[in-house]
């Protein structure tokens, strides 16, 4: 009876922490997907005559060093024919893009089409998985004839799984109409925390196999240990390139751990083909 109590306690015990450990599990994505929702505004929204603009954060990827937006336009008040189109012929300013979108013409009457304009992200992605990357994003509205800034206000959003991102203006000395902001992309919390479970098990790897070539030194020997080393070798490339996010090799985490575990296994199957061919049948 005292052995079934206590098992029966123990396992109400597993029961209460599996159901706490899920609980926080939920609870830290639900964190994690309010924290990737961007939502920014610059200028003023509420002004009757202005063009307002939507900026949606399309894709973002580091190892290319880019970033696509998706900008849409809404006229309203005196500016709008039927909130689609403007009265006058509109210029967009998106000096920092890298196409040639960020200079489009809409003309007046038409509605203003979305456009997708490219940026470059300023970082080192090979400080993965704590890689910081900077985009500075301007935009203008100008009347064509005359050459004359129209007053409009800028609404970012975005969601892109991996990362975080966070804005900010860049200076409130500008002219009524030019919207400027910084944005900063970092990996999300769940991606660093993925990273740096991979470092940890790559060590452990390496731990045990640093351990196996000890007792190979001090005489101990198996059969099966040279196939185990290669195989090692070989799948912690898979463990490592399977990192979410991961850049070709060469990464700060790759100097933190995969180089030396790699170099330690390597050890390893040299070691355990030299003793094999000691401990080979007469």
């Amino acid at each position: 009876m005292p052995n079934t109590k206590a098992a029966a306690i123990g396992g109400l015990i597993a029961v209460i922490i599996f159901a706490l450990s899920y609980y926080l599990a939920l609870n830290a994505y639900q964190n994690e997907s309010e924290d990737q929702v961007t939502l920014f505004v610059t200028g003023d929204t509420n002004k009757s005559d202005s063009v307002d603009i939507v900026a949606n954060i399309i894709s973002l990827d580091p190892q290319r060093e880019e970033a696509k937006i998706r900008l849409s336009f809404y006229p309203k008040g005196k500016l709008s024919y039927d909130g689609l189109s403007c009265i006058y012929d509109l210029k967009l300013i998106a000096p920092e893009a890298g196409r040639s979108d960020s200079t489009k013409i809409f003309p007046r009457g038409v509605p203003l089409s979305s456009v997708e304009l490219s940026y470059v992200m300023v970082g080192q992605v090979n400080d993965y998985p704590f890689d910081e990357h900077t985009i500075q994003l301007i935009f203008a509205l100008n009347r064509t004839d005359p050459d004359l800034i129209v007053p409009s206000a800028v609404l970012i959003r975005g969601n892109v799984p991996g990362f975080k991102i966070s804005l900010e203006p860049l200076s409130e000395l500008l002219p009524e109409g030019v919207n400027a902001m910084k944005m900063t992309v970092t990996r999300s919390w769940t991606v660093r925390g993925a990273a740096m479970a991979g470092i940890v098990v790559m060590w452990a790897i390496g731990i045990g196999v640093f351990a196996l070539i000890v007792l190979m030194f001090s005489g101990w020997y198996n059969v099966r240990m040279p196939a185990l080393f290669a195989a090692l070798l070989f799948g912690l490339f898979s463990l490592r390139n399977s990192l979410p996010g991961t850049p070709p090799i060469g990464t700060y985490s790759d100097f933190i751990a995969f180089l030396w575990v790699q170099g330690i296994v390597a050890l390893a199957l040299l070691v355990a083909i030299i003793a094999t061919l000691k401990n080979r049948p007469t």
